[in-house]
């Protein structure tokens, strides 16, 4: 049969009559004309054969079929041969209209309509009709709008109806956000086991101990009948006992330090307590406070660039993943919750000559435990070199630059980032486009300063004012809020020529006023960096150095980091960065944040 068939092909091809052959295409739109179609038909009406009541009365005409094709609830009930599989109408309990509706929606549109008033509706509905695409919808869109006053109410949620996903990433949320959690009024609602799920990780961001413990007693204190009986077990599971500090253990009133099974034997007590080996320690515990330094190329790799981290009170190097596509000269900013964000910038050009770069409108969050970059939602103008502020709850990206039209162009426009619906909207663009500025939030308005100009902005009024300038006007100096004033630090003045001039903005007398310049040689084209680094205020300084040696003309850079004491209005060297580990370009950029050197890579 086989060589007949074979035969009859190549007849075929004899004669010029072509072979035969099946064709199995997929019509893309089709899926889409149907859903059409049954919409329609739901819209008007027509063809139903079931109609589904829900709480309250509401009722619904639908389709069996479209019902059976998503649920395997309404599948089973239609299919089974009991009663309600021959009814015109049947009656659900525990659906709320609107999710109701919403299921219906997504039946016949493939579409779903979220809000923060809706979700957990949803997903009730979604979890009783068996529909999991659906429950994991629900389940992301949670994910998205978690902060610390919702956080434990999702987790309890997850936890009631088994969704591990939601469970899991509420838990870490919760971990992670631990000592702002732990005040909320939600925390002591937990149950003896979801307290422990949280509090026996090591992944808890703490710093101390002390803090496990004194939310264990807060919760406690909500409901003391009631719970006094698993204390001893919750202390056994969550308190890391070589961890407590020996002076916090003697204050411990002797209910709680029978709990913990302390001893009476203060020498009994401490041998219990010297030997940390099997006790880790809380990822909080692990956390320093780190200079990052962006736009920095490694001395083996050219032009690629790297992300030193330096630990300047161990002198130990990690480096950061670099920001995707290589990007340069970003908006950079670190949160009050330690929060790191990247805006904007330009990709490296491959072409020598190119100085002219197309701006990027990326926007990237930094997540610590993956050392990885993760993607938001990109800016509404594309921008180079922007300042990024966080401030009223929500991000500002303010100016930059471009390069359109007739070259490069400074921008004035402004847009406000919201974390929960991660999306930009835009806002009052300042009263004069800028690039090189400096920009700081105080009380909940932002201050941005350039040369003459000096503006504040109050998000609630979306209004801009003129606030008094500086009496050396200058630009691409350094911003930074210290002790509740704004220094502004060198720049370039009127004549090009740079200045070390340190100025001080009081911001309740709207005045200025002279600080000591600052104690660098011109000769060495200090490029500077303002920052605060454990509560002080510091400089980063790349200073370069001219040498002759035999004839030739040698340069050398050194990068170090001042301290200022204001006591004394003086700068002094705390550190420098080991030899020609890497070179800073003359638009490097320094953040200050708390990382985690388990997740990062160790250079030094």
């Amino acid at each position: 049969m086989a060589a007949s068939g074979e035969v009859g092909k190549l007849l075929q091809v004899q004669n010029g009559t072509p072979p035969t052959t099946n064709f199995n295409g997929v019509d893309a739109v089709h899926a889409c004309n149907i859903l059409q179609q049954l919409k329609a038909l739901y819209d008007e009406a027509q063809l139903t054969d079931i109609v589904v009541e829900v709480d309250h009365g509401k009722t619904f005409s639908c389709h069996r079929n479209v019902l059976a094709a998503i649920s395997p609830y309404f599948r089973s009930m239609f299919t089974s041969g009991l009663t309600e599989s021959s009814r015109r109408e049947v009656r659900i309990v525990g659906v709320e209209s609107e999710s109701m509706h919403l299921v219906l929606d997504y039946a016949y549109t493939s579409r779903v309509t979220l809000s923060e008033s809706n979700v957990q509706a949803l997903f009730t509905a979604a979890s009783i009709f068996q529909i999991p695409a659906l429950q994991d919808q629900c389940a992301q869109f949670m994910v998205s709008r978690l902060d610390p006053q919702n956080c434990i109410g999702v987790f309890m949620f997850a936890d009631a109806y088994g969704h591990q996903e939601l469970r899991e990433r509420s838990q870490d949320y919760i971990r992670k956000k631990f000592l702002c959690v732990a005040r909320e009024q939600e925390f002591l609602q937990m149950t003896t086991e979801q307290l422990v799920s949280i509090l026996n990780s090591d992944d808890l961001n703490v710093e101390k101990e002390e803090h496990v413990f004194e939310s264990i007693v807060r919760w406690l204190e909500h409901d003391r009948s009631g719970r006094e009986v698993y204390l001893t077990e919750v202390f056994s599971q969550c308190i890391r006992l070589p961890l407590l500090d020996e002076a916090f253990l003697s204050r411990i009133p002797a209910t709680f330090a029978c709990a913990l099974a302390l001893s009476n034997d203060p020498a009994e007590t401490k041998a219990r307590l010297t030997g940390t080996n099997g006790c880790p320690q809380r990822l909080g515990m692990t956390a320093s406070e780190m200079v990052i330094c962006f736009d920095a190329a490694h001395k083996h790799s050219g032009k690629k660039q790297t992300v030193p981290c330096l630990d300047t009170v161990t002198g130990r190097v990690f480096k950061l993943c670099k920001p995707p596509n290589d990007l340069r000269e970003v908006g950079i900013l670190v949160s009050s919750e330690n929060d790191i964000y990247i805006a904007g910038g330009y990709r490296p050009s491959n072409s020598e000559v190119s100085i002219d770069h197309r701006a990027e409108s990326d926007f990237w969050q930094y997540e610590h435990a993956g050392n990885r970059w993760l993607p938001r939602a990109p800016l509404l103008r594309a921008r180079i070199g922007c300042r990024l502020v966080h401030c009223c709850g929500k991000l500002y990206a303010l100016g930059g630059r471009v390069y359109e039209g007739d070259g490069r162009n400074a921008l004035k426009s402004v847009e406000c980032y919201d974390t929960r619906d991660n999306c930009w909207t835009a806002v009052s663009p300042m009263p004069v486009a800028m690039e090189f500025h400096s920009a700081v939030e105080y009380k909940d308005r932002i201050y941005v300063l350039q040369g003459e100009n000096f503006f504040c902005f109050d998000p609630r009024k979306d209004y801009w004012s003129h606030l008094a300038p500086m009496t050396v006007p200058r630009s691409q100096g350094l911003a930074a809020l210290y002790k509740n004033c704004i220094y502004y630090i060198a720049g370039i003045c009127r004549n090009h020529q740079r200045t070390f001039t340190v100025e001080v903005y009081d911001i309740e007398t709207n005045t200025w006023s002279r600080r000591r310049d600052l104690p660098f040689d011109h000769a060495t084209s200090p490029y500077i960096k303002a920052m605060l680094l454990q509560g002080r205020l510091h400089l980063f300084v790349r200073a370069t150095q001219v040498m002759v040696e035999e004839h030739v003309f040698r340069t050398s850079r050194k990068n170090s980091l001042y301290q200022y004491d204001d006591e004394a209005d003086a700068w002094a060297k705390v550190y420098e960065t080991p030899d020609r580990l890497w070179d800073l370009g003359r638009h490097f950029e320094c953040a200050v944040a708390k990382l985690y050197p388990q997740c990062l890579q160790k250079v030094l």
